[in-house]
């Protein structure tokens, strides 16, 4: 079955991202996802909010177990 461009252009990125964070924690992964969302808004002059501030309130141990699924 021939797939889309576009489409796997996004399983790339999906897994190119999975592959950078799958040893880090959720918290650690997020963190690192947040601080590259913010300089590609700088980059391109992006006015977008993030959720970053909502994991602040999450606890760590919370989070953690959350990658485990």
């Amino acid at each position: 079955m021939k797939v889309d461009k576009s489409l796997q252009e996004v399983w790339d990125w999906k897994d190119s991202v999975y592959q950078q964070t799958k040893q880090l924690s959720v918290r650690e992964a997020s963190e690192k996802i947040h601080k590259d969302v913010q300089q590609i808004k700088k980059k391109y002059g992006l006015k977008l909010k993030t959720l970053q501030p909502l994991l602040k309130c999450v606890p760590v141990a919370q989070l953690d177990r959350a990658r485990d699924f």
